[in-house]
């Protein structure tokens, strides 16, 4: 089983927030990492999330390309250098799930990127590689530092080191394994009923919508239902889902967030080799690309979240420098962009990724 933690107690960290598919800004900072990797400057790369999903054109959308390619520079570097953590952007492919926004729906694309690298004549990677990695992934770096880095913020769910250990030990594999065992006990053609009554459209149309099968006997046809099985009384599942889809300070306002953010960096504290001190994460937006939450909360956009674009910052971290405070993190934030206007260019696709033979779909 994957352990949902990582420590750093030493070297500089290059952490990145929230590229969702952009692969431009994903190859910029993608180079200025391995160049200063190879001077000796920066030791680790951390993606906190969120790589998938654009919003923009599909054909812009480089979601499974970003995704390769760090499997790709993790089998070539290591997973303990090229680090990526979970984000609610990618949970739902572990589990089937459909994720919208409005009249955005998320996963349906995807979803079909991955449905198509199964129907690649040549290539190394298939859907199943994919989505393994996205349940190894971690969800939390621990420093020396005192700075602890995820996806989204604090969760009122961690109050205590129990539920901490709880969420560190989480096992995506055994969740699904009971929730597939509690599906089979049911009629399942009166359970695509259901489904199909509660959203008004037939089951097999959103199977083939949001999994991407081609009909009833693809054995991922019935995935949908497993929502069903999942969510209950204190779960796993429900600790996990509500730490990482959490909207945080915008949900319950920042006063009693920051008390939400001294209990969950105890929570965590307690039941970690360094006492954490400061929360860092991406996940919502920002103006002039960062904010800070509170004395202990730095969240910062690198790209998709920064408003305007040009604010888009990442963090160089020494992850054994003391830090006490946000403020000491904001003298470490560097512009993704230029502050110059930028030039015009076009939009090119991405580069094969390694380990495939084929151009990208």
């Amino acid at each position: 089983m994957t352990q949902r933690v990582l420590d750093l107690n030493s070297g500089m960290a290059m952490v990145v927030t929230d590229l969702h598919g952009g692969w431009d800004v994903y190859y910029r900072l993608r180079e200025l990492f391995l160049t200063q990797q190879a001077k000796g400057t920066v030791d680790y790369l951390v993606l906190c999330g969120d790589l998938i999903h654009s919003e923009g054109l599909e054909e812009t959308d480089a979601s499974l390309e970003i995704l390769l390619d760090i499997m790709a520079l993790q089998a070539e570097l290591g997973s303990s250098k090229v680090i990526t953590l979970l984000g609610n952007h990618e949970l739902p492919h572990i589990y089937g799930l459909t994720l919208a926004k409005g009249a955005v729906e998320y996963t349906p694309r995807f979803e079909a990127a991955l449905t198509r690298l199964d129907q690649r004549y040549k290539g190394t990677q298939r859907r199943k590689d994919v989505v393994n990695f996205l349940m190894s992934l971690p969800f939390f770096v621990r420093t020396k530092a005192g700075v602890l880095l995820t996806h989204a913020g604090a969760s009122a769910d961690i109050s205590s080191a129990k539920q901490a250990e709880r969420l560190f030990n989480l096992d995506h594999a055994a969740l699904i394994e009971a929730a597939d065992k509690e599906l089979k006990k049911f009629d399942i053609a009166s359970l695509q009923r259901g489904y199909s009554h509660f959203t008004g459209l037939s089951y097999e149309e959103q199977a083939k919508r949001y999994l991407a099968v081609t009909g009833p006997d693809d054995p991922r046809y019935n995935d949908l239902l497993r929502v069903l099985f999942l969510t209950g009384q204190n779960t796993d599942f429900d600790l996990m889902w509500n730490t990482l889809f959490s909207q945080n300070e915008l949900e319950v306002g920042e006063t009693t967030y920051q008390r939400t953010v001294r209990n969950f960096l105890q929570a965590i504290s307690e039941v970690s080799p360094n006492e954490q001190r400061v929360l860092t994460t991406g996940h919502i937006g920002v103006k002039d690309g960062f904010l800070e939450v509170g004395k202990q909360q730095l969240r910062f956009a690198s790209y998709t979240h920064a408003f305007p674009k040009r604010a888009a910052r990442y963090l160089m971290l020494d992850c054994e420098a003391a830090v006490k405070a946000t403020t000491d993190l904001i003298p470490h934030l560097k512009f993704v962009f230029d502050q110059t206007p930028p030039a015009v260019v076009p939009i090119l696709r991405p580069p094969t990724p390694a380990g495939l033979s084929q151009t990208p779909a």
